[in-house]
């Protein structure tokens, strides 16, 4: 790996260290309360949980995109460039089912499947920008351990 790879590295392991020594961030119970709680066809919070459906108009497009297109040469630069992006819209189909769940039931049990697959689709993004702007075979190195430090911190 060449040095830009090492000193970002470093710069996030020294960050998930620092915030590792730090104690959990408690969430206010009043995060939970939305200013629109209508219930229609027995759904609480109806649209809030519907609204969750277009995650999944762009989510399984993009997957599709990521695998098939993402094949074909001229698409990316590196065809392994497409599996970040694959990453990115799993996480964002995931979404969909993770905050209408929480929506369905806002509480803090529910938030964290809320929020994990929002990280999963952040930290991919990470990894998206290291495969092309720094190096593909390091996007690809870290994808993995980005979304596991990006899960880990939401568990934490």
């Amino acid at each position: 790996m060449n040095r830009r790879v090492w000193i970002l590295l470093g710069a996030v392991l020294a960050v998930v260290f620092i915030v590792y020594l730090l104690p959990p961030i408690p969430q206010s119970e009043s995060y939970h309360d939305f200013a629109d709680r209508r219930a229609f066809l027995g759904i609480p919070n109806f649209l809030n949980v519907a609204s969750n459906a277009l995650f999944l108009l762009v989510g399984l497009p993009g997957m599709w995109f990521a695998l098939r297109a993402g094949a074909k040469p001229g698409t990316f630069l590196d065809a392994r460039e497409r599996w970040p992006y694959f990453a990115f819209f799993v996480g964002v189909t995931l979404t969909a089912f993770g905050s209408a769940w929480y929506h369905w039931n806002p509480n803090d049990h529910t938030l964290v499947w809320d929020r994990i697959p929002m990280t999963i689709s952040f930290m991919s993004l990470v990894a998206v920008l290291v495969s092309e702007r720094i190096n593909v075979s390091a996007g690809l190195g870290l994808l993995l351990p980005l979304i596991a430090t990006g899960i880990g911190s939401v568990i934490y």
